[in-house]
């Protein structure tokens, strides 16, 4: 029981920290394993109720989730949570101290010290290696010698409970560090040699990004994933993600720092370097979900010094838009944005994103905790939906934001449009490429209406050749836009897909809808300027630059005055 419950204490001491201010820092709340600076072995949970500092190597420590509450003027924080596949050791904690409270409620003796005896704090040593204390403060308390040993005779046989019980000595504060059989015990300073074995050093494990939908928690939740559709705005929507490419979000992050958090070309990432601090992805899992961070919290993580309120609202509708969503839950929350306060990203019961401070975090539940559904399996991946069919086959056009590969080339083909014929049938130049550029309006062709076999995987794929491998002068007749807000239809210029694969004006449009592409007839081709005058009428054939060929290859030509394909 010994370890159980020096367990429990070093568990909190995992909490992720922010920068404090005039000495060295905590570490950033996440997940780690904890090394003692003097033995140099790692902590290693045994089960729900045991741990030791024993395990030799990184590999064999446990990692654990380390969370804390607000640092204070010294630039120490409150432990909340310390958890593993173990076991959860805060939640430890508090049982142990629910069943000393039992004991001495049961003898009519005071129990207001508990809650500051059991809480554990997570201290920056200061020395540049970025090692912490681990410390309980045991207020003063009168007739302490008569409370403690009531509760020594009813823990006997606790080993972990008459341990710590019998070291506490009221009005002091004490230390965390390494006993000779590789458990925690305390010290009320300093330990040997030179105090090293009550530092710890907590050693990161980094998060993974990648492309990803991003989704709350809540099991209620009407409008469960996030997405954009508006240029200057964030918004919580129906959308199905897997045909949405409004919701394909694009996420890097530095161990849980977020340093791309991309959405339809929007990064709010530069929103929290703007105000002077920074986005972190911080895992809200419990031990019983094993580490597979099915859930996170989006923390926007203020400095420690110089925040000015009006100024991080400005930022954020600069960055944002002035119908931003986010940008208006921070100003309706500006009293939340101070020095060194964290402001969570959270899912309001109304529908929309808001943001919540430390103190009512906890509150929103699962509404402040986000589910990552990486696009990388068949489960979770991108998709185009069918606008029309023609022929047995189904057709739409897209415009997205980020560089997709085409998964199955069987079925799905991606099309330039290079002239509108007669009847507004589209005269198509297929892309010799099966990785689709960013920002490159394509008109895709499918055999089946099922997303799966329609997979399409985003990419980060700087080089991608696509429309690019074609003459400068035979450019694409379509473009695109990314929102359905900022592109407004002009009128005969500006063709969309219709049924029977063709393309036609259409005057019920106010604005382009979103991810999607539209002819301009108002764009030249080269093949537009090769007629009947230019035709030889004895089967020469000629490419789209006038040049005649000899053996002509996959693509479009003209043959008699007339456009062929081979």
């Amino acid at each position: 029981m010994r370890k159980i419950f020096t367990t429990v204490i070093f568990a909190s001491m995992m909490m992720l920290a922010m920068n404090v201010s005039a000495i060295t820092p905590l570490p950033d709340q996440g997940v780690y394993r904890i090394k003692n600076v003097y033995s140099g072995t790692y902590v290693k949970l045994q089960s729900n109720y045991l741990a030791d500092i024993t395990a030799t190597s990184y590999d064999e420590a446990s990692p654990l989730l380390v969370w804390y509450g607000e640092r204070d003027e010294n630039g120490e924080a409150l432990l909340t949570n310390l958890s593993g596949d173990g076991g959860d050791m805060i939640e430890t904690l508090e049982f142990i101290k629910g069943l000393i409270e039992d004991v001495l409620v049961y003898n009519n003796q005071p129990t207001w010290f508990l809650e500051e005896m059991f809480q554990l704090h997570l201290v920056p040593t200061g020395d540049a290696d970025g090692s912490v204390f681990l410390c309980v403060d045991v207020p003063e308390i009168e007739n302490w010698e008569t409370i403690r040993d009531i509760i020594l005779e009813a823990a006997a046989g606790q080993t972990a409970v008459t341990y710590y019980i019998s070291h506490m000595v009221p009005g002091n504060r004490h230390y965390m560090g390494i006993d000779y059989d590789g458990s925690f015990g305390y010290r009320l300073q300093a330990g040997t040699p030179e105090g090293t074995d009550i530092k710890f050093l907590m050693e990161r494990e980094s998060l993974e990004g990648g492309y990803c939908f991003v989704k709350t928690a809540s099991a209620t939740a009407e409008a469960p994933y996030l997405r954009r559709v508006h240029e200057k705005s964030s918004t919580v929507d129906l959308a199905s993600p897997h045909n949405d490419a409004s919701a394909v979000f694009d996420l890097a992050v530095n161990d849980i720092k977020v340093t791309r958090l991309a959405v339809q070309g929007l990064d709010l990432a530069p929103l929290a370097q703007a105000a002077g601090g920074y986005l972190a992805l911080c895992p809200t899992n419990t031990a019983a979900q094993k580490f597979v961070y099915d859930a996170y919290a989006f923390k926007l993580q203020l400095p420690d010094e110089d925040v000015d309120a009006a100024a991080v609202v400005a930022a954020a509708k600069a960055a944002l838009g002035e119908d931003s969503e986010i940008a208006a839950a921070l100003e309706s929350h500006i009293d939340l944005i101070k020095n060194r306060a964290a402001l969570y990203i959270v899912h309001s019961d109304q529908g929309g994103v808001s943001v919540a401070g430390d103190a009512n975090y906890a509150a929103y539940g699962d509404n402040a905790k986000w589910k990552l559904e990486k696009i990388d399996t068949d489960a979770n991946y991108f998709a185009p939906a069918a606008e029309v069919e023609a022929d047995g086959k189904y057709y739409t056009t897209l415009y997205a934001a980020f560089p997709f590969t085409i998964v199955n080339t069987g079925n799905v083909v991606a099309y330039d449009v290079m002239q509108i014929l007669d009847g507004g049938k589209p005269f198509m130049e297929p892309i010799e490429t099966t990785t689709i550029p960013a920002l490159t309006p394509v008109l895709l062709e499918m055999t089946t209406n099922v997303d799966a076999d329609n997979m399409l995987m985003p990419v980060h794929d700087s080089n991608a050749q696509g429309i690019g491998m074609m003459a400068e002068t035979q450019q694409s007749m379509l473009e695109g836009t990314l929102f359905d807000d900022n592109t407004t239809y002009t009128g005969p210029t500006m063709l969309t897909l219709h049924e029977g694969l063709t393309f036609a004006a259409d005057a019920s449009l106010e604005f382009m809808p979103a991810n999607k592409a539209w002819v301009n007839k108002d764009i030249n081709t080269a093949i537009s300027k090769i007629g009947n005058d230019d035709a030889s009428g004895d089967d020469t054939i000629y490419d789209l630059m006038g040049r005649k060929v000899i053996n002509p290859t996959h693509g479009i030509y003209i043959k008699n005055g007339k456009k062929v394909v081979f």
